[in-house]
């Protein structure tokens, strides 16, 4: 009994992914609502990084299908920079502070006191 269960729930969770992963080198190889998930050899962290990689040469590499993140999840500003599939096309990565109802312990990021950054895709 739980046997058939199990095994029925991991061919639905098997179909419902079999093009998420898939081996590509350019986003049209991918299925709408997808990108061709290519990463960076050197990950960027900085704006100053960001002006650098865009004076080298890219080389051809090849990456994996993934599900663009839809309105209203995380998301990080440097995830497109590094190759991740940021936000779906109509969307962006939008940050602002929310306050926090309590103060957290001390952290090594301290822009604003009661306050903590939230980013989150939204439409344009």
């Amino acid at each position: 009994m739980y046997g058939t269960f199990f095994w029925t729930l991991a061919a639905l969770f098997a179909f419902s992914q079999a093009l998420v992963g898939k081996v590509c080198r350019v986003e049209s190889e991918c299925d709408p609502g997808e990108c061709c998930q290519i990463l960076s050899e050197f990950m960027v962290m900085s704006k100053r990084q960001e002006v650098l990689l865009n004076t080298v040469a890219p080389l051809t590499k090849t990456g994996t299908c993934q599900k663009y993140k839809v309105e209203g999840d995380p998301c990080g500003h440097f995830e497109k920079i590094n190759g991740y599939c940021s936000c779906a096309p109509g969307t962006y990565c939008h940050s602002y502070e929310i306050p926090v109802p309590t103060m957290a312990a001390r952290s090594m990021i301290a822009p604003h006191p009661g306050f903590q950054w939230v980013s989150k895709c939204e439409k344009q």
